[in-house]
């Protein structure tokens, strides 16, 4: 699945939209969609997929330069042949913000509380863990709406990839 097209207009929307504000401080919540990479190690399980992934997100920007976030990620069900995984995670993460006009970029870095139940004819697993969580993304916003795109990578324990790229909103409410 691929979400190029709604990125591109996005980023334009991004990096052409002249007057508008950057985004409030205070407490956020926000969604996203798009798509979530899945690839275990082959000793592990056959899984290697993209699959369309979602976020729910609620933070806090005390200072226009950092944020931490806390989210519950899912990326869906990946499958192998007629092998399939499911992953999910919450996390809790700090943003650093760089400080210019109209658009945010931000990096973030924090931990992921994960869960992965694996499946086939054969066998099945369920595994947990706590790893690393980094990322980076843009925004902006129109008062109290705003707009992301953002590419995160979790380090799973028996994952070679996992990543969800997403495009999504964020409503600042105080």
């Amino acid at each position: 699945m691929s979400y190029q097209p709604a990125a591109a207009l996005l980023a334009i929307a991004l990096l052409g939209a002249a007057g508008l504000s950057q985004a409030d401080e205070g407490f956020y919540i926000g969604g996203s969609l798009g798509d979530a990479m899945q690839q275990f190690d082959a000793s592990t399980f056959n899984v290697h997929s993209d699959t369309t992934g979602y976020k729910f997100a609620a933070g806090w920007r005390p200072l226009s330069v950092f944020a931490t976030e806390f989210d519950y990620t899912n990326f869906g069900r990946g499958y192998g042949g007629i092998d399939y995984a499911n992953t999910d995670g919450v996390g809790l993460f700090a943003l650093g913000f760089l400080p210019i006009p109209v658009v945010d970029l931000y990096g973030k870095l924090g931990v992921v509380d994960w869960r992965t139940d694996a499946q086939s004819p054969f066998f099945g697993f369920h595994r947990t863990g706590t790893d690393l969580g980094y990322g980076f993304g843009a925004g902006t916003s129109w008062g109290s709406i705003g707009a992301r795109i953002e590419y995160e990578r979790y380090e799973v324990q028996h994952a070679s990839d996992m990543g969800l790229a997403s495009v999504g909103l964020v409503w600042t409410f105080f």
